[in-house]
């Protein structure tokens, strides 16, 4: 990913990054304990690891010059991965929270291995995950055959997936 980018935008995804990781503390330090430190944690943990991966490129190579005349399908790409992805998750515990309902002694006695609680995993998994992810590629890539243009920049679309998948 860091060899797409040029100068101005790495410099702007380390930005980027780096207030991404502080907001994430921030999080951890608000919340000192639950669900909202777990996530402010994963929050940082994105951020610094963006951090090391665009830090460590800085001094890649940059692109060529004619990356301007060819469509930037790499984020397409990545949002395919991540649908099929959420697919598969969401759709396992689809197929458990409907083994659930035929035996419903079949769950471990642990409280988030049952039917209340992985019916919302399921149902969010596949509406937002799998579904959120598809229209988000799908309309990155007809954007740009549609307009017959690239895509504005090549930070963006990243920070609209990653954000999106981060979140979800």
């Amino acid at each position: 990913m860091t060899r797409t980018l040029t100068l101005s935008e790495r410099h702007g995804g380390l930005l980027l990054a780096g207030l991404l990781t502080l907001l994430g503390l921030l999080m951890v330090v608000a919340a000192r304990h639950g669900v909202m430190a777990l996530h402010g944690a994963m929050a940082a943990a994105l951020g610094l690891g963006l951090l090391i991966g665009l830090g460590g490129g800085l001094d890649a190579p940059l692109p060529p010059a004619s990356r301007s005349s060819r469509y930037y399908d790499a984020p397409t790409r990545f949002g395919i991965v991540m649908t099929l992805i959420w697919a598969m998750v969401g759709m396992a515990v689809g197929v458990w929270v409907a083994a659930l309902l035929y035996w419903p002694t079949a769950t471990p006695a642990v409280p988030w291995t049952s039917f209340g609680r992985l019916r919302p995993v399921h149902t969010t998994g596949i509406i937002f995950g799998f579904g959120g992810n598809a229209l988000i590629a799908t309309s990155l890539h007809v954007l740009q055959r549609t307009s017959r243009a690239r895509l504005a920049d090549s930070l963006s679309p990243w920070v609209v997936l990653i954000g999106f998948n981060l979140f979800c």
